[in-house]
């Protein structure tokens, strides 16, 4: 009995072990064959890198490669040495396709960089390209010194990742786009696209901050004036109505008032013609009659 044990134990074993090589063999020849060599390669996701660009760096790698042992490895690091791919997915389509899902990073900020260039930022602060005519409408960030940039790399400046961090963290109920951003040793100031001039601060109370501007400049939309708005302390926000003193737009339309009187007196007593634009005496004949 304990004989017959054994042998059918070594038995099922042994059994076992021929399936696994009759199927390494197997998995051997047809990741050899051409019948399952990638022919086609298929490609979604992008919108700012062209296929052609995808193709030229993995085409090379992918075609004729068995679809079972494709050198994805290879072909995620060439892709995504490209600035504006933030990385790849791989899916097979059996026999012979090979589906390359893209994603890209997301242009979030233009750059005002060292040497009077202008860059586009992602989220994390990369460098994705040098900003170009017709390029996407972004906020422009100035740094209060000038950063360096290199495509491809981080942008080597505290200041800007301050910037990127502001903008990439926005809540979603914040309903309102900047136009403008500026960094001064971790001091941040914007302008919304509508005109109204921020004073944020630094990062800390980041939720309360963009909380407290929100309701600030839905009472700012209201009123319909240029304004300031300072929520670098949101316990106490301020506001600040940008528009010049009342008292100084009227005395401004005195004196044009005053210098219009005078010029009449002065046309008057050297019988210059009288200015057209004013109406004759009732019962008197029109100027120059």
């Amino acid at each position: 009995m304990a004989a017959g044990r054994v042998f059918s134990f070594v038995w099922k074993i042994s059994l076992g072990l021929l399936a696994v090589a009759i199927a390494g063999a197997a998995f051997f020849v047809l990741s050899q064959s051409s019948v399952l060599a990638i022919n086609d390669i298929v490609i979604d996701g992008n919108h700012v890198v062209t296929n052609e660009q995808i193709m030229q760096a993995a085409g090379p790698l992918l075609r004729g490669q068995s679809i079972l042992r494709p050198p994805f490895d290879a072909v995620n690091s060439e892709l995504t040495a490209q600035p504006y791919i933030e990385g790849v997915d791989f899916e097979r389509d059996f026999p012979n396709t090979i589906i390359i899902h893209v994603r890209e990073y997301r242009p979030l900020v233009m750059l005002r960089a060292d040497g009077g260039k202008n860059f586009v930022l992602a989220p994390d602060g990369k460098v994705l390209a040098e900003q170009a005519a017709g390029g996407p409408a972004l906020p422009v960030m100035a740094t209060a010194k000038p950063c360096a940039a290199e495509i491809g790399k981080i942008a080597d400046c505290e200041e800007a990742q301050t910037g990127t961090e502001f903008l990439a963290n926005i809540p979603v109920s914040f309903n309102y786009q900047f136009a403008e951003l500026s960094i001064a040793d971790g001091d941040i100031r914007a302008k919304t696209s509508t005109g109204v001039n921020i004073h944020f601060g630094s990062l800390d109370e980041y939720g309360l901050k963009f909380e407290v501007m929100r309701q600030l400049l839905a009472r700012a939309s209201v009123a319909g004036v240029p304004m300031t708005i300072d929520v670098s302390v949101p316990a106490r926000p301020v506001t600040k109505d940008d528009r010049p003193p009342a008292s100084t737009v009227t005395t401004a339309a005195a004196e044009e008032g005053t210098a219009t009187a005078a010029a009449a007196t002065d046309a008057s007593q050297t019988g210059a013609a009288p200015d057209a634009s004013v109406p004759p005496e009732p019962g008197q004949p029109p100027a120059g009659q």
